[in-house]
């Protein structure tokens, strides 16, 4: 049965081969070509159209290698769209492709079958497995590497601050001024050192091993107050929250991003001010929109995307802010990890407000 004009016009512009078979024998079940559309060749490698006329044993003898002639036939006899799915073919006349075919009968003794090549889809899905897998070992041995790292470098941590006990314990009376200068620096450098170490294992760690649970972020908040209720008293901070929804995500990442982003917002305040810090949630499509802000001092515009680079120290004055600079580093991964993003809108000297999405997983 040929296409009409406008079919064949039709079936012309499709991205898909499409070409029609007659059944020859029950047999052999060989098929004659009787019909294919012009961009079969592109699809397939050989054009069709050259062939109509012939039989499959005669043009395309190793096709009966394989189970494409018995569902052409399935599908006559059954009289339905048979999904033959995924095959890899070649011979002499067609290069070797992945296809996703499909036959449709049009009647008891033809049938149109569709073809599309999607060896480039295959390969680019090798390819990303192939990523992937390379990636987590590269991850693992990042990990390992961390840890293994932190353990040796802890050792000889240990001793300097061991050391430094020794001396002011048993020296404090004799040293001068800045023999007591030279000891305290060594000893907040020491400690400074130990918590970077630490922050390095805990950020390599992010994301691993996530168990994902229902977490009610009110009670989550309702625990970061208490933990911080002693630096809020001191400062006499406000912290104004609206109701927070209860999510599927990793409860442990949760409260390390809420708690980092609200102690933050404690620490970096002028001398003397009063901090404000309103928490807000938003629903969107697919999950929530966060905001922390607060009043205060600000992110310079130039410094805005730095601060979330891992050991990004905008302030360098420890005695008044203290930090490793993972803080930051630690809550970005967290949120990229749930599938979200995190930035900032920040006036300089009058606050900052953090704004995060998360889905729902």
């Amino acid at each position: 049965m040929k296409p009409s004009y406008n079919t064949t016009l039709l079936l012309d512009h499709l991205n898909t081969a499409v070409y029609v078979l007659r059944l020859k024998s029950d047999e052999t079940l060989n098929f004659d070509i009787v019909y294919a559309n012009s961009v079969n060749k592109d699809v397939i490698g050989t054009d069709l159209r050259d062939l109509v006329g012939t039989d499959f044993k005669t043009s395309f003898p190793e096709l009966f290698e394989t189970r494409l002639p018995s569902l052409y036939y399935k599908s006559l006899r059954e009289q339905r769209t048979v999904n033959v799915g995924e095959v890899e073919y070649g011979d002499c006349q067609v290069s070797k492709n992945t296809y996703v075919i499909k036959a449709i009968p049009l009647s008891r003794q033809e049938v149109m079958v569709t073809c599309n090549n999607i060896t480039r889809l295959k390969k680019a899905e090798r390819e990303l497995i192939e990523n992937n897998i390379v990636l987590k070992e590269k991850n693992r041995s990042l990990e390992e590497f961390a840890y293994i790292t932190s353990h040796d470098l802890q050792e000889p941590l240990n001793t300097i601050t061991s050391f430094v006990e020794i001396f002011k314990d048993k020296y404090d009376d004799i040293l001068d001024d800045t023999g007591q200068m030279c000891l305290s620096y060594l000893e907040n450098s020491a400690i400074r050192m130990s918590n970077m170490i630490k922050g390095i294992l805990h950020h390599s760690r992010l994301g691993t091993n996530v168990t994902i649970t229902q977490v009610n972020l009110n009670e989550t908040l309702k625990g970061i107050v208490e933990d911080l209720q002693i630096m809020i008293n001191e400062k006499k901070a406000i912290i104004q929250s609206a109701s927070l929804p209860t999510l599927n995500g990793c409860e442990v990442g949760l409260r390390l991003l809420f708690q980092n982003l609200i102690e933050n917002a404690l620490k970096y305040q002028r001398k003397g001010n009063q901090p404000k810090i309103i928490i807000k949630a938003e629903p969107q499509e697919n999950g929530w929109l966060f905001s922390i802000e607060d009043n205060g001092i600000g992110i310079r515009e130039e410094h805005q995307k730095k601060i979330f680079q891992v050991f990004q120290r905008l302030h360098t004055d420890e005695s008044v802010y203290r930090g490793t600079g993972l803080g930051l580093s630690n809550c970005m991964k967290i949120v990229k990890v749930s599938g979200g993003k995190l930035w900032v809108k920040s006036t300089y000297g009058k606050g900052s407000t953090f704004f995060f999405n998360l889905p729902n997983l």
